[in-house]
């Protein structure tokens, strides 16, 4: 996938974040950033800042900071996701990481928070030489939905 789902993936940082304290938000001033817009299950419409570098293949697991909608910042514990090949109606693929094997933060009330704003193109989201799936096209428009489970701290 392309630096496109890497921005998407960034809300993963909510969720997967190694570093699931305050040290996790602070970074060097060089680390690159981006905003997410998140609804929440609590009725909360937040945009959370979080890094777009990762630690590894599998994004680390960075805390996220309110900066719209709300105060304080997000402590990843669950991130899910997928891609949705909207001309065919087909999910392309999805994936779920727990932190902690599913054991992090579980004795600590959490909120879910859905972003789906990343829409494009399948060609959007594949790097050069990627197999197409069957029945799809470089065209298809295509949504990227991300999910995170995370421990609010105001």
């Amino acid at each position: 996938m392309r630096n496109r789902t890497r921005s998407s993936v960034a809300v993963a940082a909510v969720t997967i974040a190694a570093g699931a304290g305050l040290a996790g938000l602070a970074g060097p001033a060089h680390a690159a950033q981006s905003t997410v817009p998140v609804a929440c299950n609590n009725g909360e419409q937040l945009t959370v800042r979080v890094n777009t570098n990762h630690s590894s293949e599998h994004g680390g697991w960075g805390v996220g900071q309110v900066v719209a909608g709300g105060t304080g910042h997000l402590v990843p514990t669950e991130i899910s996701g997928s891609l949705v090949d909207n001309a065919i109606n087909q999910t392309l693929f999805t994936f779920d990481q727990a932190k902690g094997g599913g054991n992090a933060n579980h004795n600590q009330p959490t909120v879910t928070c859905t972003t789906s704003d990343d829409t494009g193109t399948l060609g959007d989201f594949l790097n050069p030489g990627d197999t197409l799936p069957p029945g799809t096209s470089l065209t298809d428009s295509v949504t990227f939905t991300l999910t995170v489970i995370a421990v609010r701290h105001s």
